[in-house]
Protein backbone atom coordinates (compact mmCIF):
# COMPACT_ATOMS: atom_id res chain seq x y z
CA UNK A 1 0.00 0.00 0.00
CA UNK A 2 2.85 2.41 0.83
CA UNK A 3 4.47 1.68 -2.53
CA UNK A 4 1.20 2.43 -4.30
CA UNK A 5 0.85 5.75 -2.47
CA UNK A 6 4.41 6.64 -3.45
CA UNK A 7 3.57 5.94 -7.10
CA UNK A 8 0.50 8.18 -6.83
CA UNK A 9 2.60 10.95 -5.31
CA UNK A 10 5.26 10.75 -8.05
CA UNK A 11 2.61 10.72 -10.76
CA UNK A 12 0.97 13.82 -9.31
CA UNK A 13 4.30 15.64 -9.13
CA UNK A 14 4.93 14.71 -12.76
CA UNK A 15 1.61 16.26 -13.77
CA UNK A 16 2.22 19.48 -11.82
CA UNK A 17 5.75 19.84 -13.15
CA UNK A 18 4.72 19.36 -16.77
CA UNK A 19 2.16 22.15 -16.66
CA UNK A 20 5.13 24.49 -17.04
CA UNK A 21 6.60 22.33 -19.79
CA UNK A 22 3.36 22.69 -21.74
CA UNK A 23 4.09 26.45 -21.74
CA UNK A 24 7.57 25.59 -22.95
CA UNK A 25 6.15 23.82 -26.00
CA UNK A 26 3.91 26.76 -26.86
CA UNK A 27 6.78 29.19 -26.49
CA UNK A 28 9.04 27.02 -28.62
CA UNK A 29 6.56 26.63 -31.46
CA UNK A 30 5.57 30.32 -31.55
CA UNK A 31 9.02 31.86 -31.25
CA UNK A 32 12.41 30.96 -32.70
CA UNK A 33 14.80 29.50 -30.18
CA UNK A 34 17.58 31.93 -29.44
CA UNK A 35 21.15 30.74 -29.32
CA UNK A 36 21.99 29.20 -25.93
CA UNK A 37 22.95 32.02 -23.64
CA UNK A 38 25.98 30.23 -22.29
CA UNK A 39 27.62 30.06 -25.73
CA UNK A 40 29.89 33.00 -26.37
CA UNK A 41 29.52 34.61 -29.81
CA UNK A 42 32.92 34.80 -31.59
CA UNK A 43 34.19 38.20 -32.77
CA UNK A 44 33.16 39.22 -36.27
CA UNK A 45 36.79 39.64 -37.29
CA UNK A 46 37.58 36.04 -36.45
CA UNK A 47 37.26 33.93 -39.61
CA UNK A 48 38.28 30.71 -37.95
CA UNK A 49 35.74 27.90 -38.30
CA UNK A 50 34.33 26.87 -34.93
CA UNK A 51 33.55 23.19 -34.54
CA UNK A 52 30.37 22.01 -32.78
CA UNK A 53 32.54 20.27 -30.18
CA UNK A 54 34.32 23.48 -29.23
CA UNK A 55 31.02 25.37 -28.96
CA UNK A 56 29.57 22.70 -26.70
CA UNK A 57 32.70 22.83 -24.55
CA UNK A 58 32.35 26.59 -24.27
CA UNK A 59 28.73 26.19 -23.24
CA UNK A 60 29.69 23.81 -20.46
CA UNK A 61 32.53 25.97 -19.26
CA UNK A 62 30.71 29.30 -19.25
CA UNK A 63 29.62 30.43 -15.75
CA UNK A 64 25.89 30.67 -15.14
CA UNK A 65 24.62 31.55 -11.70
CA UNK A 66 21.12 30.22 -12.43
CA UNK A 67 22.52 26.76 -13.19
CA UNK A 68 24.80 26.13 -10.24
CA UNK A 69 23.91 22.42 -10.34
CA UNK A 70 24.79 22.00 -14.03
CA UNK A 71 26.86 18.83 -13.62
CA UNK A 72 24.10 17.14 -11.65
CA UNK A 73 21.40 18.54 -13.94
CA UNK A 74 23.06 17.12 -17.05
CA UNK A 75 23.17 13.66 -15.48
CA UNK A 76 19.52 13.94 -14.45
CA UNK A 77 18.63 15.20 -17.94
CA UNK A 78 20.28 12.18 -19.55
CA UNK A 79 18.43 9.84 -17.18
CA UNK A 80 15.06 11.48 -17.86
CA UNK A 81 15.74 11.53 -21.59
CA UNK A 82 16.41 7.78 -21.66
CA UNK A 83 13.23 7.06 -19.69
CA UNK A 84 11.24 9.40 -21.91
CA UNK A 85 12.44 7.79 -25.15
CA UNK A 86 11.95 4.27 -23.81
CA UNK A 87 8.57 4.60 -22.09
CA UNK A 88 6.88 7.99 -21.81
CA UNK A 89 7.17 9.31 -25.37
CA UNK A 90 6.05 6.07 -27.09
CA UNK A 91 3.06 5.96 -24.77
CA UNK A 92 2.21 9.60 -25.59
CA UNK A 93 2.49 8.90 -29.33
CA UNK A 94 0.12 5.94 -28.98
CA UNK A 95 -2.24 8.10 -26.95
CA UNK A 96 -2.37 10.74 -29.70
CA UNK A 97 -2.74 8.07 -32.38
CA UNK A 98 -5.49 5.91 -30.92
CA UNK A 99 -7.44 8.16 -28.53
CA UNK A 100 -9.92 10.40 -30.39
CA UNK A 101 -9.49 14.15 -30.03
CA UNK A 102 -12.88 14.72 -28.31
CA UNK A 103 -11.91 12.19 -25.62
CA UNK A 104 -8.54 13.91 -25.12
CA UNK A 105 -10.27 17.28 -24.79
CA UNK A 106 -12.67 15.91 -22.18
CA UNK A 107 -9.78 14.44 -20.19
CA UNK A 108 -7.82 17.69 -20.38
CA UNK A 109 -10.84 19.66 -19.18
CA UNK A 110 -11.36 17.28 -16.26
CA UNK A 111 -7.76 17.48 -15.07
CA UNK A 112 -7.62 21.24 -15.60
CA UNK A 113 -10.64 21.61 -13.34
CA UNK A 114 -8.80 19.74 -10.58
CA UNK A 115 -5.71 21.86 -11.26
CA UNK A 116 -7.76 25.02 -10.64
CA UNK A 117 -7.97 24.09 -6.96
CA UNK A 118 -4.17 24.32 -6.74
CA UNK A 119 -4.30 27.74 -8.37
CA UNK A 120 -7.07 28.87 -6.02
CA UNK A 121 -5.11 27.84 -2.93
CA UNK A 122 -2.08 29.83 -4.06
CA UNK A 123 -4.16 32.83 -5.11
CA UNK A 124 -5.50 32.98 -1.56
CA UNK A 125 -2.01 32.70 -0.07
CA UNK A 126 -0.88 35.55 -2.35
CA UNK A 127 -3.86 37.66 -1.17
CA UNK A 128 -4.96 38.02 -4.79
CA UNK A 129 -8.68 38.63 -4.33
CA UNK A 130 -9.53 39.20 -7.99
CA UNK A 131 -7.85 36.03 -9.20
CA UNK A 132 -9.31 34.06 -6.28
CA UNK A 133 -12.86 35.10 -7.18
CA UNK A 134 -12.21 34.29 -10.82
CA UNK A 135 -11.05 30.77 -9.96
CA UNK A 136 -13.95 30.21 -7.57
CA UNK A 137 -16.29 31.06 -10.45
CA UNK A 138 -14.33 28.80 -12.82
CA UNK A 139 -14.48 25.84 -10.45
CA UNK A 140 -18.16 26.40 -9.65
CA UNK A 141 -19.25 26.63 -13.28
CA UNK A 142 -17.11 23.79 -14.60
CA UNK A 143 -17.96 21.45 -11.73
CA UNK A 144 -21.73 21.98 -11.96
CA UNK A 145 -22.74 23.05 -15.46
CA UNK A 146 -19.61 21.45 -16.88
CA UNK A 147 -20.56 18.05 -15.43
CA UNK A 148 -17.66 17.60 -13.06
CA UNK A 149 -15.22 19.50 -15.26
CA UNK A 150 -15.44 17.45 -18.45
CA UNK A 151 -16.82 20.56 -20.19
CA UNK A 152 -14.90 23.84 -19.99
CA UNK A 153 -17.83 26.23 -19.66
CA UNK A 154 -15.80 28.98 -17.97
CA UNK A 155 -13.37 29.66 -20.82
CA UNK A 156 -16.27 30.29 -23.19
CA UNK A 157 -17.56 32.88 -20.73
CA UNK A 158 -14.22 34.70 -20.62
CA UNK A 159 -12.85 33.07 -17.47
CA UNK A 160 -9.59 31.80 -18.95
CA UNK A 161 -7.50 29.43 -16.84
CA UNK A 162 -4.44 30.91 -15.15
CA UNK A 163 -2.25 28.30 -13.49
CA UNK A 164 -0.58 29.25 -10.21
CA UNK A 165 1.71 27.30 -7.88
CA UNK A 166 3.35 27.48 -4.50
CA UNK A 167 6.61 28.21 -6.29
CA UNK A 168 4.99 31.42 -7.53
CA UNK A 169 3.76 32.13 -4.01
CA UNK A 170 7.32 31.93 -2.66
CA UNK A 171 8.41 34.17 -5.52
CA UNK A 172 5.79 36.76 -4.58
CA UNK A 173 7.03 36.79 -0.99
CA UNK A 174 10.67 37.35 -1.88
CA UNK A 175 12.34 34.23 -3.28
CA UNK A 176 12.90 35.82 -6.68
CA UNK A 177 16.16 34.13 -7.74
CA UNK A 178 16.30 30.36 -7.88
CA UNK A 179 18.69 27.94 -9.54
CA UNK A 180 17.62 25.65 -12.36
CA UNK A 181 17.12 22.12 -11.08
CA UNK A 182 16.09 18.94 -12.88
CA UNK A 183 14.02 16.53 -10.81
CA UNK A 184 14.76 12.87 -11.64
CA UNK A 185 11.76 11.22 -13.33
CA UNK A 186 9.80 14.51 -13.27
CA UNK A 187 11.74 16.97 -15.41
CA UNK A 188 12.97 20.58 -15.36
CA UNK A 189 12.21 22.88 -12.46
CA UNK A 190 13.97 25.26 -10.08
CA UNK A 191 14.93 24.70 -6.45
CA UNK A 192 12.09 26.97 -5.38
CA UNK A 193 9.46 25.36 -7.59
CA UNK A 194 10.62 21.84 -6.68
CA UNK A 195 10.00 22.57 -3.00
CA UNK A 196 6.67 24.15 -3.95
CA UNK A 197 5.43 20.86 -5.38
CA UNK A 198 4.94 19.52 -1.86
CA UNK A 199 2.25 21.99 -0.67
CA UNK A 200 0.68 21.95 -4.15
CA UNK A 201 -0.23 18.30 -3.57
CA UNK A 202 -2.23 19.37 -0.52
CA UNK A 203 -4.36 21.78 -2.55
CA UNK A 204 -5.30 19.15 -5.11
CA UNK A 205 -8.71 17.59 -4.28
CA UNK A 206 -7.98 14.31 -6.07
CA UNK A 207 -6.99 12.70 -2.76
CA UNK A 208 -10.44 13.54 -1.35
CA UNK A 209 -12.59 12.86 -4.43
CA UNK A 210 -10.93 9.53 -5.28
CA UNK A 211 -10.07 7.67 -2.10
CA UNK A 212 -9.30 4.47 -4.01
CA UNK A 213 -5.56 4.41 -4.67
CA UNK A 214 -5.90 2.34 -7.83
CA UNK A 215 -8.26 4.90 -9.36
CA UNK A 216 -5.89 7.71 -8.36
CA UNK A 217 -2.94 5.95 -9.97
CA UNK A 218 -4.90 5.45 -13.17
CA UNK A 219 -6.03 9.07 -13.31
CA UNK A 220 -2.58 10.48 -12.67
CA UNK A 221 -1.05 8.15 -15.24
CA UNK A 222 -3.55 9.28 -17.89
CA UNK A 223 -2.94 12.92 -16.96
CA UNK A 224 0.83 12.45 -17.21
CA UNK A 225 0.54 10.93 -20.69
CA UNK A 226 -1.93 13.63 -21.74
CA UNK A 227 0.48 16.36 -20.63
CA UNK A 228 3.42 14.72 -22.39
CA UNK A 229 1.43 14.45 -25.60
CA UNK A 230 0.86 18.22 -25.66
CA UNK A 231 4.50 19.02 -26.33
CA UNK A 232 5.58 16.22 -28.66
CA UNK A 233 6.36 18.89 -31.25
CA UNK A 234 9.16 20.24 -29.06
CA UNK A 235 11.12 17.00 -29.54
CA UNK A 236 12.12 18.10 -33.06
CA UNK A 237 13.73 21.24 -31.69
CA UNK A 238 15.72 19.26 -29.13
CA UNK A 239 16.84 16.74 -31.75
CA UNK A 240 18.24 19.48 -34.01
CA UNK A 241 19.74 21.51 -31.17
CA UNK A 242 23.51 21.71 -30.74
CA UNK A 243 23.08 21.26 -26.99
CA UNK A 244 19.60 19.94 -26.10
CA UNK A 245 20.23 20.45 -22.40
CA UNK A 246 20.93 24.18 -22.80
CA UNK A 247 17.98 24.59 -25.18
CA UNK A 248 15.65 22.87 -22.71
CA UNK A 249 16.97 24.91 -19.79
CA UNK A 250 16.81 28.32 -21.46
CA UNK A 251 13.40 27.74 -23.03
CA UNK A 252 11.98 26.36 -19.79
CA UNK A 253 13.23 29.33 -17.76
CA UNK A 254 11.76 31.71 -20.33
CA UNK A 255 8.44 29.85 -20.21
CA UNK A 256 8.12 30.33 -16.44
CA UNK A 257 9.28 33.94 -16.57
CA UNK A 258 12.84 33.43 -15.34
CA UNK A 259 16.01 34.70 -16.95
CA UNK A 260 18.48 32.12 -18.23
CA UNK A 261 21.35 34.45 -17.29
CA UNK A 262 21.34 36.38 -14.05
CA UNK A 263 21.57 40.12 -14.64
CA UNK A 264 23.95 42.42 -12.80
CA UNK A 265 21.07 43.70 -10.70
CA UNK A 266 20.38 40.24 -9.32
CA UNK A 267 23.97 39.45 -8.45
CA UNK A 268 23.78 41.60 -5.32
CA UNK A 269 20.52 40.00 -4.19
CA UNK A 270 20.86 37.25 -1.60
CA UNK A 271 20.33 33.77 -2.97
CA UNK A 272 18.11 31.54 -0.84
CA UNK A 273 19.44 28.57 -2.80
CA UNK A 274 22.91 29.24 -1.40
CA UNK A 275 21.48 29.05 2.11
CA UNK A 276 19.97 25.66 1.31
CA UNK A 277 23.05 24.05 -0.22
CA UNK A 278 25.75 26.25 1.40
CA UNK A 279 27.77 26.10 -1.78
CA UNK A 280 27.53 22.34 -2.20
CA UNK A 281 25.94 20.74 -5.20
CA UNK A 282 23.93 17.49 -5.12
CA UNK A 283 26.01 14.33 -5.33
CA UNK A 284 27.20 13.51 -8.82
CA UNK A 285 26.02 10.42 -10.64
CA UNK A 286 28.89 7.98 -10.97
Amino acid sequence: MRILKAIVYLAFLYCITHSAIAKLAILATNQPIAAPTTIATPPVTNTKVISPQSIESAAKAAPNSVDRFENYNRNAYRLNDKLDKAIIRPTAVGYITYVPLPVRVVLSNFFNNLRDFVTLGNDILQLNGQSSMKNIMRISLNTTIGLGGILDVSTGLGLVQNKNSFGNTMKVYGWTNSSYYIIPLLGPSTVRDALGLIPDTVFNPTWIVFSNNYISVGLFAVNAVNNRAQFLGFDKILETSLDPYVTMRDTYLAAIGESAVASSSTESAPSIDSLLDEGDTPPQKK
